[in-house]
């Protein structure tokens, strides 16, 4: 029997936090515009958008299946948490944080790491994290892949670390802010709904594809956000 292989994009964020759509701009760009499965809203420290998200969804009866997300502010660095029930407060202790998204039946994935450029988990934050003894306290998966130059600068680094030392599931996502930017990075994964995602990972069973922007993509995002909150 063929295996069905879905494409995810777990890392976007909206006009909830500091992006430019709206949840439901995102909704619909990702239904009629791309050939998504799955998404999440994750913007810092609030899951509201992605409630909103999800429920727009249903309410039009798409296909697209949004899963709860948030990206946690840690003392360490950000961290992406996934099928969230509740919000997490900024800025607590990295351990603390993923034994609470653990505690909810999320997963943990590690985004753009060992960039300087936004903030991230450095390679410290994560030994320790993978020196644990606490049956909570792993990752689950690790952006390999993203298309701004916050990711693109310490891509290489970050894989030949996973392959030599880490071992984590490899995933990746766009970190959109805009619309144009969904997708343009993606997971790959067995199946085609959110509980297929979760499992694949579980399972280490998932790859990746995408592009990175080029620098007059990079220069519209920053227009379309400088227009956004009225700088001028």
């Amino acid at each position: 029997m063929k295996k069905i292989y879905g494409k995810a994009d777990f890392h976007i964020h909206s006009s909830i936090g500091d992006a430019i759509p709206t949840p439901e701009e995102i909704v619909d760009y990702v239904e009629h515009h791309t050939d998504l499965n799955v998404i999440a809203i994750t913007d810092h420290d609030q899951i509201k958008g992605g409630f909103i998200a999800r429920d727009y969804a249903i309410k039009k009866k798409y296909k697209i299946e949004v899963i709860i997300g948030e990206e946690v502010s840690t003392l360490s660095g950000h961290l992406i948490g996934l099928f969230m029930k509740k919000r997490i407060k900024r800025y607590t202790n990295l351990i603390d944080t993923i034994k609470d998204i653990h505690g909810q039946g999320g997963i943990c994935i590690i985004p753009h790491p060992l960039s300087w450029l936004t903030t991230s988990l450095g390679e410290r934050a994560i030994r320790k994290v993978m020196e644990s003894k606490d049956d909570d306290v792993y990752f689950d998966a690790i952006e390999l892949m993203g298309p701004s130059i916050a990711g693109k600068i310490t891509e290489k680094k970050a894989r030949k670390l996973n392959e030599n030392l880490w071992h984590l599931p490899k995933v990746a996502a766009s970190d959109a802010h805009s619309l144009k930017g969904i997708g343009t990075c993606y997971t790959i994964f067995e199946g085609k709904n959110s509980e297929d995602l979760r499992k694949s990972i579980k399972k280490n069973k998932t790859s990746y594809n995408g592009r990175h922007w080029s620098f007059s993509e990079h220069f519209e995002l920053f227009i379309e956000k400088l227009k956004r909150f009225k700088v001028f």
